[in-house]
């Protein structure tokens, strides 16, 4: 038995286990754990990320940059200071909270002095990054709260959207929901959905532009909003915007192109929002806040030359680095919370790789698809930007991070690929689209509604050991 209920002109099926529902529970005992769990600015580079939406609640738009090597804001005082008083958690696993100094910076309250404080890693990212984050900071002045008590609230503020825009991608995703549920539940995912951190809004992000291009696949052109085409171009844009190495994705909504007798109008002004949101930014709120980061051995320009010089030797470092680093990237995707210093159990690594592989071959679940040509090309197509966004993160790292002329690559982290790996759905629908009108015997359908209900209990089942297994994790790294 099935219910539908209807948004416009989309028309959402439901079944008895709605699992879209399931993952909003889901993340209101996990996201919880996450919120309490971890002590402040206890996210890879939270402080900096709190900051930068602290500079926006105040109606900084805009980061501002001192010199070469200096960029951030003007902060009340005390914030700063109250956030490092946490840093001696970072990178020492064999450090607990400290009780007595966690209610003292309880009790620090908002000043109203303020100094210039330096963020240049977030000073350029976008307001859209912090939708969550900022209401949670203006909940916080509403309701006349210190600072700390601020930082917890626009966590959950944030967590709450995070899930909101999720569950809407899960509900619209079909075949693709048990793989989007699989990664929106991985413990890194949960833990910067709960932090004041960008990356978790990026994640949604992904799933629901990822599940509207999807959409645009099931149905007739007639049959879908074009707003609901347009809002896939934004919100795509709105994440290129955030890191510059995901420029590439605002493309996109160009594979629409592939469907014959469909109007070519919305695709292209699709990608052109997309890309307009990018490059409006770039020149307002990228480029006049970059700096040069200050590390030594590091120069952008340098290394640039260096690339262009050895391009053979940067091709075959890159190629041993994707090989010499899948499996710790990987892991660290799955979750290695913290910064980057809270391994979870063994045995969680690879009931999550499991997980993962069986939903990814569940959208590939019973038929076989009519593949012509223009489906390959364009598939090709959806892989080769993915993979562009992949090197430029990696590119773009080995400029900014690592010293010249070095034959390694400095600071690559496997969150910044979770984004992509949600987008990779795309491709999967385009080799499907010519399957939707094909009939369907009695018992493939009960076979095809076998597996699906298989994969949702695995994804249950999944939740569970995640719930579980952030909660051991969290309180013995971090609380005595």
């Amino acid at each position: 038995m099935k219910f539908t209920w209807r948004l416009g002109s989309l028309q959402i099926k439901r079944s008895l286990l709605p699992i879209h529902w399931i993952y909003g529970m889901f993340m209101l005992i996990a996201g919880l754990e996450c919120v309490v769990l971890t002590p402040p600015f206890q996210v890879a580079d939270e402080l900096n990320h709190f900051m930068r939406a602290v500079q926006i609640a105040e109606g900084g738009v805009t980061g501002t940059r001192l010199s070469a090597t200096q960029s951030g804001g003007v902060l009340p005082s005390p914030l700063f200071p109250m956030a490092q008083s946490f840093d001696y958690l970072k990178f020492n696993p064999a450090k607990k909270v400290d009780l007595g100094g966690l209610a003292q910076a309880y009790m620090m309250p908002w000043s109203g002095k303020t100094e210039f404080v330096e963020y240049p890693n977030t000073a350029f990212y976008p307001p859209s990054s912090y939708g969550g984050v900022v209401l949670g900071i203006w909940l916080g002045d509403a309701l006349g709260v210190r600072p700390l008590t601020s930082l917890y609230i626009a966590r959950g503020i944030n967590g709450l959207l995070c899930t909101a825009i999720a569950m809407f991608a899960i509900a619209l995703a079909g075949q693709m929901a048990p793989f989007f549920c699989v990664i929106l539940s991985l413990p890194m995912s949960v833990s910067l959905m709960a932090s004041a951190s960008q990356d978790g809004i990026l994640l949604s992000f992904s799933a629901l532009a990822c599940a509207l291009i999807g959409q645009c696949f099931k149905r007739p052109d007639n049959k879908i909003s074009h707003g609901f085409i347009l809002l896939a171009g934004v919100i795509l844009g709105c994440i290129a915007a955030a890191k510059v190495p995901y420029a590439p994705i605002v493309l996109l909504p160009l594979v629409l192109l592939i469907r014959r007798g469909a109007s070519i109008v919305w695709p292209l002004l699709s990608s052109f929002l997309g890309t307009g949101i990018f490059l409006i930014w770039f020149v307002i709120g990228i480029h006049p806040t970059m700096t040069t980061i200050a590390v030594r051995g590091v120069s952008v320009h340098n290394q640039m030359l260096f690339v262009l010089d050895n391009p053979l030797k940067m091709a075959n470092m890159f190629v041993h680095f994707g090989i010499e680093n899948c499996k710790p990237l990987l892991h660290e995707a799955i979750g290695v919370l913290g910064w980057l210093d809270t391994s979870l159990p063994p045995l969680f690594y690879h009931v999550a790789e499991v997980c993962l592989i069986l939903s990814f071959l569940g959208m590939f679940c019973v038929q076989t698809p009519q593949i012509q040509t223009r489906q390959i090309v364009f598939t090709s197509g959806v892989l080769a930007l993915l993979c562009g966004s992949v090197f430029g993160i990696i590119l773009a790292l080995y400029l900014s991070w690592t010293a010249v002329g070095a034959d390694h690559i400095e600071g690559v982290q496997g969150r910044y690929f979770l984004p992509l790996i949600l987008l990779l759905p795309v491709g999967i629908q385009i080799l499907y689209m010519n399957n939707k009108n094909i009939v369907k015997s009695e018992k493939t359908l009960k076979i095809q509604s076998n597996i699906n209900f298989s994969l949702q209990a695995m994804v249950f089942i999944f939740m569970i050991f995640s719930v579980f297994t952030l909660y051991s994790s969290l309180s013995v790294r971090y609380w005595p």
